[in-house]
Order: C-alpha cells, then structure tokens, then sequence
C-alpha cells in the first residue's frame, strides 16, 4: 500500500512535469515575453511588438532569438525577430526610413545578434536642434561633434550634426 501511494505520487509528479515542458517547447515565437527598449537595449519599458520570422516592411526590430530545430526554420538554425514599430525614443537594429539615430550600443550577443556583434540604435524622428548622427532628407546641419567611441559610432569616430531643416 505505501508503495502504491509513493508510485501514484510520483507518475503524477512525472505526468505535470512532463506537460509543462511540453507546454514550454511548443509555444510560439511569439510567446516569449516581450524586450525592453528604453535607456539602453535590454533595459526600462517594453515596446509593444511582436515575435515574426521576418521583418515587414515600414517596421524594425528590438530584439533576436535564434533556436535549432525553431518556429522560423524546421530543418536547422532560424532566427526570429520582435517586431515593432519605429517609434521617437526607441532602441532598434535597424534604423527605418524617415528616422535618424542619437546613439549606439554594440554588444556581443546582444538584442540585435544572437551570434556574434550587434549594433542598436538609438532612434529620433528628425527634428530641428537634435544631435543625430546621419544627416536625414530635406534637412541640413549648423554645427559638428566628432568623438572617438562616442554616441554615433561605438567602435571609432564618429560624427553627430545639429539637425536644422
């Protein structure tokens, strides 16, 4: 009888333990809890998004995931990406067009390259009087800051404009 209640005990322990990692390999991309995009890559509040293999067109993304054998490619290594929209303020891989950067972040295996260097970008809607570090259409520049290391190039020199437009 005691042996009886122990075995019970433990296929039922077995049986939950193995329906939660079920539950675990089967959820979707899109399940995974969502990056955060405020003072720096993987910090502060998170930007609304999603989990796609791809990235749409007019959106960027926040954050990697690459998995063996994953949603984004049955056969071998795929990389999924969180998806969002280019928003004022936002840390993105990519910077979209119609948006400039105020800053940079590179890290190994970071938000941006589950494998190796990846940059993020600090995005800003062009505007006069910022400090952005490409030169977005239909604006100039009033004044220059070039800094090694420094905002806009996180490996060498790199070159910040006084937006005017």
């Amino acid at each position: 009888m005691k042996h009886a209640k122990i075995r019970t005990a433990l296929t039922a322990a077995a049986g939950a333990a193995a329906l939660a990692l079920g539950a675990l390999g089967a959820a979707p991309a899109g399940a995974a809890p969502a990056p955060s995009s405020a003072s720096a890559p993987g910090q502060g509040a998170a930007a609304a998004g999603f989990w796609a293999c791809t990235v749409p067109a007019g959106k960027t993304y926040s954050d990697t995931d690459r998995r063996f054998l994953g949603d984004c490619n049955p056969d071998g290594w795929g990389t999924s990406y969180y998806v969002v929209d280019p928003a004022d303020g936002i840390w993105a891989c990519t910077v979209p067009s119609g948006f400039t950067y105020t800053d940079t972040d590179r890290r190994y295996r970071g938000d941006c390259n589950p494998q190796g260097y990846g940059t993020a970008y600090l995005l800003a809607e062009p505007r006069t009087g910022i400090w952005a570090c490409t030169i977005p259409p239909g604006f100039t520049y009033t004044d220059t800051d070039r800094r090694y290391r420094g905002d806009c190039n996180p490996q060498g020199w790199g070159t910040s404009y006084l937006l005017a437009g």
